[in-house]
């Protein structure tokens, strides 16, 4: 869980923002704090997507935040939580560890497949390849 100090913005009296809805930057502040902060995740050498946005018309009922995650054979992939967009930025706090999860399984997922699995996922995202 990330902790806040005291003279955060948002806990500045009159500037309390914990019952308002996330955007993805805050989202994207947060988990990559948290991310530091866990050795396991670390390792996995994830890298923010901070431009990569696939709801172009802000209307989703889900908040996606991307990370990437390399392999040395050059393949490459993009991992993704969500939150939910009607959810406070208090609930995301506590959801937060269970996101991480989801991250870090998709992330250990991605690095024990071996170089000739990232090469059968690559032929078969290329277009005509079916």
């Amino acid at each position: 869980m990330t902790d806040i100090p005291k003279n955060a913005p948002e806990n500045v009296q009159g500037g309390d923002t914990s019952n308002q809805p996330p955007d993805r930057a805050w989202l994207y502040e947060r988990t990559i704090e948290a991310i530091a902060k866990d050795p396991d995740l670390v390792r996995l050498k994830l890298r923010p997507l901070t431009r990569f946005n696939t709801d172009v018309t802000g209307r989703s009922e889900f908040i996606k935040i991307y990370f990437g995650i390399s392999c040395d054979c050059s393949t490459a992939a993009v991992l993704s939580v969500e939150a939910a967009a009607d959810k406070t930025r208090d609930e995301f706090r506590q959801a937060l560890p269970a996101l991480l999860g989801k991250l870090k399984l998709q992330a250990v997922s991605f690095r024990r497949m071996d170089c000739d699995s990232h090469l059968q996922m690559r032929i078969q995202n290329l277009p005509g390849a079916r």
